[in-house]
C-alpha cells in the first residue's frame, strides 16, 4: 500500500513539474493550415413569433416561412372553405329569416307553400349550420397559427426532407390458413 502511494505521489509531482511554463524565452513553431473539406453543419433557426404573425395575417404564410410549403394550401384551404361555407349558410339564414318575417306579417314570399313554422325551422337550421362553421373555421385558424409556431420552434431539430415512396414484394402470413402468402408492400417515408 505504501509503495502505491509513493508511485502515485511521484506521478503527480512529475506532472506538476512538467506543467510549468517558461516565460523568459519565445519559441515559434511553424504552423501549417489544413483545409477542412468535411461539410459544415449549419444550424438554422426560425423565429416562432414571426411564423405566428405570418400565419395570423394569411393562413399558410407561416408554413411557407418555415419551409413547409406543402402545408400552406391545406391551411389556406381549410380556413378559406370555412369562410366560404359560413357566408353561404349566413345567406340562407337571412333568406329564410326574411321570408319568415314576411309570412308572419302576411306579405307574399317566394315560399308560399311553406308555413311560418316551417320557415322558422329552416331559419334555425341554417343559423345552427352557420354557427357551427364559424366555430370550425376559428378552430382551423388557431390550429394554423399553432402549427406554424411549433414548426418554427422545432425547425433546427428536423432533418432535411427526404420523402420517398417505395413498393416491393413482401411475404405475409394468411390468418385463416397460417400459410405464407406473397403480397405487395407500399412504404412512404417522410
Amino acid at each position: 500500500m505504501n509503495n502505491k502511494l509513493t508511485w502515485l505521489s511521484i506521478a503527480l509531482l512529475s506532472s506538476l513539474a512538467f506543467g510549468q511554463i517558461k516565460t523568459d524565452s519565445l519559441v515559434v513553431v511553424n504552423t501549417m493550415q489544413i483545409e477542412n473539406t468535411s461539410p459544415q453543419l449549419v444550424l438554422k433557426e426560425k423565429n416562432p413569433l414571426r411564423a405566428s404573425l405570418y400565419s395570423a395575417l394569411l393562413p399558410g404564410a407561416g408554413q411557407v416561412y418555415n419551409e413547409r410549403i406543402w402545408k400552406a394550401p391545406i391551411a389556406l384551404g381549410l380556413v378559406g372553405a370555412g369562410v366560404g361555407f359560413t357566408g353561404y349558410y349566413n345567406g340562407l339564414y337571412k333568406k329564410y329569416r326574411k321570408a319568415y318575417i314576411a309570412k308572419r306579417e302576411g306579405l307574399p314570399t317566394e315560399y308560399d307553400n311553406l308555413t311560418a313554422e316551417q320557415l322558422a325551422v329552416y331559419q334555425d337550421e341554417q343559423k345552427r349550420n352557420r354557427d357551427y362553421l364559424v366555430a370550425i373555421t376559428a378552430l382551423a385558424y388557431i390550429l394554423n397559427i399553432l402549427d406554424a409556431t411549433v414548426d418554427a420552434h422545432l425547425f433546427s431539430t428536423r432533418k432535411d426532407p427526404d420523402m420517398t415512396m417505395s413498393f416491393g414484394p413482401t411475404v405475409i402470413q394468411d390468418y385463416n390458413t397460417l400459410q405464407p402468402v406473397l403480397g405487395l408492400s407500399f412504404n412512404f417515408k417522410f
